[in-house]
């Protein structure tokens, strides 16, 4: 690989605890580059990236806030994705003349875009990914999976060549570097557009519009794989404008006799995404359906994580909006189902229905989505408390759990008022349930 920066002053606008900017920050290190990290957080908070850090003492630190000094010594600045251009540093650094990039935009200069397949959605896209790559590794080989993963793209840069299909799961984040580069995947899918993330996003049009650039910039050899049972991206007036071949999936692709081991109806989507991928690069349908129904699923995504005298416990932590947890409530009717946190500026209205419908017991975690969600609920007698602590959480639920119960972990809600993230979240229910339950 060649050094592209070495000697470049590089500042890492936006460490964080979820690898990505510890990703980009050893990137650039191992590049020659001089290296700058700076955060919000402070240094205690961050104590797990910079663990990771300390092989690299040349890296400098700004913790516990941002100063313009640092961006006027940049010659380049990787902004975390969760960061607005429009915001008062990124202004500034425009107005300098600074090239801003996030990790994505850099990692598109060592790969091109005819060897990517990108998966986006709201909802979906960890598992097709997944699925994706497990049926192209074991019938290609030369398959890698990055993206929205929990850590850098730049961290498996140096294992790219010419050859290397990658397949890289894409927030509406990751999409601004690729309408930043005016490049879309060759093969694109998008599993689905619920409301999300409008706490970022100014309304629901200008999110589409986000997710839009995953085939923006397609040619006509390329290929757009459109959900066909979403109305959100299956109608004209989403659909109008794109160059790509549009292939259409549905669940009904499937044969009628397939039984897959990954629960849920939706995750039916999902598989004939993999499917239809799998198919065009000339796989054949026999050997795609059967490594498709050995498919398991991912960590966070209604994960069986214990079985307890008859119990089942799932981890669904990834599920961050009330259309998420309304899918897992459908999967797992009759739950005692744990849920609740912070709000994305999301409606909760449905959601308080299903859960009237479908849960045998609430037990919420503190948040404003919390509030929301009881004072939305017709059955009130459904809720068990609120809490801040998962170990006392799950202790009160292990004392009305009968035989067969399924512990439902689906918060449909953001994390950040006890967690760091929602992988962070995940994590700590798991040790929490293997301290109540036993190992």
């Amino acid at each position: 690989m060649n050094n592209l920066y070495a000697n470049q002053k590089v500042l890492i606008f936006g460490l964080g605890l979820n690898q990505g900017g510890v990703g980009a920050a050893k990137f650039f290190a191992s590049q020659g580059a001089k290296g700058r990290v700076t955060d919000l957080k402070t240094a205690d908070i961050l104590h797990p990236s910079l663990e990771e850090l300390k092989a690299f003492g040349s890296i400098e630190y700004t913790l516990g806030g941002h100063k313009n000094d640092d961006i006027d010594w940049a010659d380049l600045i990787i902004k975390n994705p969760a960061v607005k251009l429009g915001s008062p540093y990124m202004q500034y650094a425009l107005k300098k003349g600074k090239r801003i990039e996030q990790d994505m935009g850099i990692f598109l200069e060592y790969v091109k875009p005819s060897q990517i397949i990108g998966v986006t959605g709201t909802k979906g896209k960890s598992t097709t990914s997944s699925l994706i790559y497990e049926i192209l590794a074991n019938h290609l080989g030369g398959v890698v999976l990055a993206g929205n993963i929990g850590k850098s793209v730049l961290d498996i840069a140096k294992h790219i060549d010419k050859n290397t299909l990658v397949i890289l799961e894409l927030s509406s984040f990751h999409l601004e570097a690729f309408d930043q580069h005016k490049v879309s995947p060759k093969w694109a899918i998008i599993t689905n557009i619920y409301p999300d993330h409008l706490n970022y996003y100014q309304n629901m049009d200008e999110y589409i519009c986000s997710k839009r650039v995953i085939g923006k910039y397609q040619i006509q050899n390329d290929f757009l794989f459109i959900n066909k049972d979403d109305t959100t991206i299956n109608n004209p007036k989403f659909i109008t404008g794109f160059k790509g071949q549009i292939i259409f999936y549905s669940s009904n692709d499937l044969p009628k006799d397939f039984h897959p081991k990954l629960q849920g109806i939706h995750n039916l989507s999902n598989i004939a995404a993999a499917f239809a991928i799998g198919k065009t690069l000339g796989a054949s349908s026999n050997l795609l359906l059967n490594s498709l129904s050995q498919f398991k699923g991912v960590p966070f995504r209604m994960e069986l994580i214990k079985e307890w005298n008859g119990v089942k416990i799932y981890n669904d932590t990834a599920a961050t909006t009330p259309d998420a947890g309304i899918k897992a409530l459908q999967t797992f009717p009759n739950c005692l189902l744990i849920a609740g946190g912070m709000n994305k500026n999301m409606a909760y209205e449905e959601y308080a229905k299903v859960v009237d419908k479908y849960a045998k017991k609430v037990f919420f975690l503190e948040g404003d989505s919390t509030d929301g969600i009881k004072r939305l609920m017709q059955n009130q007698n459904l809720i068990a408390g609120t809490y801040n602590s998962l170990e006392k959480l799950l202790h009160d639920v292990k004392k009305q759990i009968q035989p067969r119960d399924v512990i439902l972990f689906s918060p449909a809600a953001t994390s950040f008022n006890l967690f760091q993230n929602e992988f962070d979240r995940g994590r700590k229910f798991n040790k929490a349930a293997q301290k109540v339950f036993g190992k």
